[in-house]
């Protein structure tokens, strides 16, 4: 008899835009964050889960890709954060495109889980 078990993907997930000076405690200042939006991040479910949420996260900061690498050059730390609550062998996929995407725009993407027991 062969049993399987498999989690599945993470759940109440969040993708966004993280900016932060390694030698600054608080949010960054108005200054540097005025060449971009308010808020650049996606909380609400989208299909295809994680993929869908990047997907629109990338419509709103790829038009900023100058002012990003700004940033950068400046020593700001800037990724794109992953969130969500995961279980033991959860995951998410993301389609070449993407990835691709993602690496377009010199910056990381980095996976914050949430193992809490909820």
């Amino acid at each position: 008899m062969w049993l399987s078990y498999e989690e599945g993907d993470w759940v109440e997930t969040a993708v966004q835009l993280a900016v932060r000076k390694p030698d600054v405690t608080s949010s960054p200042p108005s200054e540097v964050t005025q060449g971009l939006p308010a808020s650049l991040a996606v909380y609400e479910r989208c299909p295809g889960g994680v993929n869908g949420q990047l997907l629109k996260l990338l419509e709103q900061i790829e038009p900023y890709s100058a002012e990003i690498s700004t940033l950068v050059a400046q020593g700001y730390e800037v990724s794109i954060r992953v969130t969500g609550f995961v279980g033991n062998g959860s995951s998410f996929s993301l389609t070449p495109d993407v990835i691709a995407r993602v690496a377009a725009l010199n910056v990381p993407l980095t996976a914050h889980p949430s193992t809490s027991n909820r």
